[in-house]
């Protein structure tokens, strides 16, 4: 699932299924067609590809009372570290700006299900919701709750951030639901714009946090944009691997337990890899060294701390295979920044 985490992704339809609970209606009826039951999506194993949220949220909704407030308050239910190490880039940043950048930088590896773009003129800063390849039925729930969310980061980050020149912008003229919206969040929402988007105050985004670490910001970013590389250049399966290693920081996985948790055989996934021109065991150990790698040189952990982190049972076992893997002792790229030979 890219850098999305499937606990934000558990959490979300978690929260649209217990809403039709309230409204009396089964929420098996938002699963039809898709394969899946309900013990299965909220199992902590199961993979959920963008796709299947994309349709359990537009066969639930068309299954709702039609209204507004659903996608807010679905974002309630969600927090920036609920997105795994991109939400630690955020959280982690020097001010507002760096943050909100993160967001658009990293926002097409399908952290979000809408991509965000930054856009900024002399007096604000827009962040716009493109949101074209989604259907149109899920457009107003998905705006809902990024602004709860946004909301929620904001006033957690910064306790006395002032909302009072923030807008929220909506590309049609619906007056019922621009008065609903605005009476949820408690914002100025103007109609007929040209995209859905948050609206606020250029000098805002200046603003510093007031805890930050240099070298942990660092590392989360470097890490995100590692995963950004991989999910453009490694082939289906074995960025999966790589996404369930990450995501569940098991650094030895069995093969068996990761093909269960794509519900495949372990056969179906050694074929698939074979078809990818890839092994497990090296797509595993890729995984790892690429992240030791950035551990060394950007977060400067020890390498006791990294072969503990890594599961390796001591560290002169780590040693050794980041030699083999790299071609230098992880003590000498870390002192030198010693370029690196592929492997």
């Amino acid at each position: 699932m890219s850098l999305k985490q499937n606990n934000r992704a558990r959490l979300a339809i978690q929260s649209i299924l217990q809403m039709l609970e309230k409204e009396g209606i089964d929420p098996e009826l938002c699963l039809r067609q898709t394969g899946f039951t309900r013990e299965q999506l909220l199992n902590q194993q199961t993979d959920l590809p963008d796709r299947l949220e994309i349709k359990i949220l537009d066969q639930a909704l068309a299954l709702l009372p039609q209204r507004a407030g659903y996608g807010f308050e679905a974002g309630q239910a969600l927090q920036v570290d609920n997105f795994g190490v991109w939400g630690l880039a955020i959280l982690t940043s020097p001010d507002l700006r760096s943050a909100f950048d993160i967001v658009s930088r990293f926002s097409s590896m399908s952290i979000m299900l809408s991509r965000v773009l930054l856009q900024e003129d002399d007096d604000t800063v827009s962040l716009v919701l493109d949101m074209q390849h989604l259907p149109i039925t899920i457009h107003r729930y998905l705006f809902e709750r990024y602004c709860a969310l946004t909301i929620n980061f904001l006033r957690d980050m910064l306790p006395n951030f002032d909302f009072s020149s923030a807008e929220l912008w909506l590309p049609f003229d619906d007056a019922e639901y621009q008065q609903a919206l605005s009476e949820l969040t408690q914002l100025t929402v103007k109609t007929e714009r040209p995209y859905f988007a948050i609206s606020l105050a250029s000098n805002l985004f200046d603003i510093s946090f007031a805890k930050t670490d240099a070298l942990i910001h660092a590392h989360f970013i470097s890490e995100c944009e590692q995963l950004l590389d991989s999910h453009q250049t490694l082939p289906d399966y074995a960025q999966r691997i790589r996404n369930y290693v990450l995501h569940n920081k098991a650094f030895n996985p069995k093969l068996s337990v990761v093909a269960k948790s794509l519900f495949i055989s372990d056969r179906t996934l050694r074929r698939r890899l074979k078809e990818e021109d890839h092994r497990f065991s090296e797509v595993v150990l890729d995984t790892k060294m690429t992240l030791a790698k950035e551990w060394l040189m950007t977060a400067k952990l020890p390498v006791k701390v990294v072969a503990a982190q890594l599961d390796y049972s001591e560290p002169a076992s780590f040693t050794r295979a980041f030699i083999k893997w790299w071609g230098v002792p992880p003590t000498e790229i870390q002192a030198h920044h010693v370029p690196l030979r592929c492997a």
